[in-house]
């Protein structure tokens, strides 16, 4: 029973890059965020993420989890210029905003450790203004 378990994740693990690109477009609502603050630095870097409403969860095609859905975009740059996200400033710890997006490629984080799902932002639908996040 073991080893049909362990085969059966292996398959999983093996397929999950080919499900990420054989992907339909997925159009999801959420708010992304761009964090500047030393800690979000540390542990995602300088990316631009989106956390998707809570309904729209099962859109994602990731392994059932028990933490919030959340991904980071892989095409970062273009995301930023799409979301049409502010340039950093010393006032604040980033932007975020409520926004509408197409993403057209998913890749879930499977690994141990620290990591987070990636996904391709193909376009934006619509964008609120961005609000400034505090420091804390």
């Amino acid at each position: 029973m073991k080893l049909a378990a362990l085969l059966s994740t292996h398959l999983l693990l093996c397929t999950l890059p080919l499900l990420a690109q054989a992907q339909s477009p997925i159009v999801l609502d959420g708010q992304y965020s761009a964090r500047t603050d030393e800690m979000s630095l540390e542990i995602i870097g300088k990316r631009v993420c989106f956390a998707p409403d809570k309904a729209q969860w099962g859109r994602l095609p990731r392994p059932a989890a028990t933490h919030d859905a959340w991904f980071c975009f892989s095409n970062d740059a273009e995301a930023r210029r799409l979301l049409r996200v502010p340039a950093r400033q010393a006032d604040n710890c980033g932007w975020q905003a409520r926004a509408r997006i197409i993403i057209d490629t998913y890749q879930p984080y499977v690994e141990q450790g620290d990591g987070n799902d990636m996904a391709r932002l193909a376009s934006v639908v619509k964008v609120a203004q961005p609000n400034a996040i505090a420091c804390e």
